[in-house]
């Protein structure tokens, strides 16, 4: 037998019960914790500060989800919320902007020591001439021109645009090309461009004028 402590009224079965608490307790019984409040508030108040309970203050409703990972999965899909600060921003692509103020940087530049989040903002550092070696865009492009003249037959009218192998896109930058490659937009991938990093940073390194960072990629 199942009973309700409010009505003082016993069921004989576990879905009379829930049927009752449903039509006669829905603003005042939770469900999820099986305990009965005075008023509505009392339970709102329980809703919000319980462990289990994952509620988006978000939402206008208030959902209510069973665990905080499918929580936080509403949150950044709908919301585009920032997990690590709860900041929410109103499209993906500024959540992924944003994101980058949380990334570790664990790329280091091909011709000094400095750190970076991503390959892109470390070719970009290299084009800026902000870099210590030396580099600036004049010696990426040469270097792009001289690893693509040593893999590839160059046709009279080639214009020595950088090229996406996944797309075919082009593009007149390596750190433009770069950052496509790590966006969402494309489907390839950061690996099938080491091997031009790698010789980049071969030719830096050979150049006795300029001081070159230590590690390998």
């Amino acid at each position: 037998m199942t009973y309700c402590q409010p009505c003082d009224r016993y069921f004989r079965y576990e879905s009379s019960l829930d049927q009752h608490l449903e039509a006669k307790h829905s603003y005042t019984y939770c469900f999820r914790c099986e305990r009965h409040f005075v008023h509505e508030f009392a339970k709102r108040q329980h809703i919000a500060n319980s462990s289990q309970h994952h509620v988006c203050t978000h939402c206008h409703s208030e959902p209510d989800y069973k665990s905080e990972s499918d929580l936080d999965e509403h949150r950044e899909h709908y919301h585009h919320a920032c997990l690590t600060c709860a900041r929410t921003f109103n499209s993906h692509s500024n959540l992924i902007n944003h994101l980058k103020v949380h990334a570790r940087k664990e790329i280091e530049c091909l011709g000094c020591t400095r750190m970076f989040i991503s390959y892109s903002a470390m070719m970009l550092h290299l084009e800026a001439d902000t870099c210590e070696s030396g580099a600036n865009l004049h010696v990426v492009r040469n270097l792009m021109a001289e690893y693509h003249d040593l893999h590839w037959y160059s046709p009279p009218d080639y214009d020595d645009d950088l090229e996406c192998n996944t797309c075919d896109r082009q593009f007149q930058r390596m750190s433009a090309l770069l950052q496509h490659v790590e966006s969402e937009n494309c489907d390839a991938s950061i690996s099938d461009y080491m091997e031009v990093l790698d010789y980049i940073e071969k030719k830096i390194c050979d150049n006795e004028t300029i001081s070159c960072s230590s590690s390998d990629l």
